[in-house]
């Protein structure tokens, strides 16, 4: 019943859209009463997010299953000050809070296994204090990263035991690892000058190589970790007039070594860079906007930051977030809205070698198991990899005479990658 629930919605967002261009982005108004801070999304569909919540004045954790068509708030737990949320998996993951009435560990971490109907204090026996802000990542149930001011802790036992690595006396801002080792990190000075620096580490936060901008306001708001040892880092919340054009710091070696790439504005008159996302090291989304204004000009590289193509315009006075999905994307800021890219099905929009056709589809779609699974193109497919709704690998599967045969899946709603050398191709099917 849950998949058919989601199958529908998916395709009533779809017809609902008519004439949208092939990178447009829509305005979905559907978290009443709240506005949404940080997303926290699984895959294109399931999603959890951080809200202020208008009406009891507090921040709150709420989930969707729909891409973002609609909301639920899932419980948490009633601290005085809510932090982070890291999420691993569907009804799996992690919240910060700050709770000022302990004076020796006022930074609390919790886990949760069934979407924050019970919450387990996994906390460090001592914990800093903090400066208002936290960043936290889980990659699995056992590693985690996370840091408060200067402070970074590791855990690899689900939070049995923790690390602890002090920054120097910069506080941490921003932070993406891709395993145990391997991470990224960017800071903020802690003074008025508002300077960042880039901490990158290949043993796990043990030793850190460092990249000072000694910049006014570079604080580095945004960093993503990408493929073949790429690394983008950039300062996002540009609100003072520093006179100088937005800029994305760039490293192709793990942090060794970095390059300072100035973003062209597009005659956007005193822009700064308000949103900055990248999937691998080739493909990205930006936005631009203009100082104290309620619009923002949507871009996308596919060379790495050589060049850029314009997308669409968004209306929201702050842009707080911006996260990249599997075959969509989503933006947010101080309103009670959020966008949603817009892709026609059948696409992977962001990933290097794909092709784009609008006639590449499949049928019958829904099919019933053990059935013969048609595809239609003018690209010669071979391959084809079979995922589940949460993203988990599945299974592969040759295509045969444009045919792809559905033994041994159960009922449910799955994502295919068709593929041969050169492209690759994805859309959902449904078994029944």
């Amino acid at each position: 019943m849950y998949k058919n629930i989601l199958l529908l919605l998916l395709l009533v967002n779809l017809i609902s859209k008519p004439g949208k261009t092939q990178h447009g982005w829509n305005e979905m108004n559907n978290s009443p009463g709240k506005t949404i801070k940080k997303f926290n999304f699984l895959n294109d569909y399931i999603g959890y997010a951080i809200a202020f919540d208008n009406t009891s004045n507090s921040e709150v954790i709420i989930k969707t299953i729909d891409g973002g068509n609609s909301w639920i708030t899932i419980p948490s737990i009633n601290l005085s000050e809510f932090m982070a949320i890291s999420f691993i998996s569907d009804s799996t993951g992690f919240s910060v809070y700050r709770d000022m009435t302990n004076s020796i560990a006022p930074m609390r971490i919790y886990k949760t296994i069934d979407d924050g109907v019970n919450w387990v204090d996994i906390s460090p026996d001592s914990t800093n204090t903090g400066m208002g802000n936290s960043v936290l990542q889980f990659l699995d149930e056992n590693i985690g990263f996370w840091g408060v001011d200067n402070v970074l802790y590791k855990t690899t036992d689900g939070g049995n035991t923790w690390d602890t690595t002090f920054m120097n006396n910069e506080a941490i801002m921003s932070m993406d690892f891709i395993d145990a080792n391997s991470g990224v990190i960017g800071t903020w000075d802690r003074s008025f000058f508002y300077s960042g620096s880039i901490y990158t580490t290949q043993d796990g936060g043990n030793t850190f190589d460092i990249y000072n901008l000694n910049l006014y306001n570079s604080v580095i708001h945004t960093v993503n970790y990408t493929n073949n040892n790429t690394i983008y880092a950039s300062c996002t919340d540009d609100w003072f007039s520093s006179g100088r054009t937005p800029f994305i710091c760039k490293s192709l070696d793990n942090g060794n070594s970095w390059d300072s790439i100035p973003v062209d504005t597009f005659n956007i008159q005193n822009a700064t860079l308000n949103g900055v996302d990248f999937t691998d090291e080739l493909n990205g989304i930006i936005v631009l906007s203009k100082q104290f204004s309620d619009t923002g000009y949507v871009y996308r590289t596919t060379d790495g930051t050589i060049s850029w193509q314009f997308e669409d315009t968004v209306f929201l006075n702050d842009i707080l977030d911006i996260e990249i999905t599997p075959n969509t994307a989503y933006i947010c800021g101080e309103e009670n809205k959020i966008y949603q890219r817009d892709f026609p099905v059948g696409i992977v929009p962001i990933t290097a070698n794909t092709y784009y056709d609008n006639s590449i589809f499949i049928y019958p779609n829904p099919i019933k198991a053990n059935g013969l699974l048609n595809t239609r193109s003018n690209i010669d497919f071979k391959k084809v990899e079979i995922y589940d709704i949460s993203g988990r690998f599945v299974c592969a599967k040759n295509v045969v005479n444009s045919q792809i045969n559905t033994n041994n899946l159960k009922s449910g709603l799955y994502y295919l990658k068709i593929k041969n050398s050169g492209n690759v191709a994805s859309t959902l099917l449904y078994i029944e």
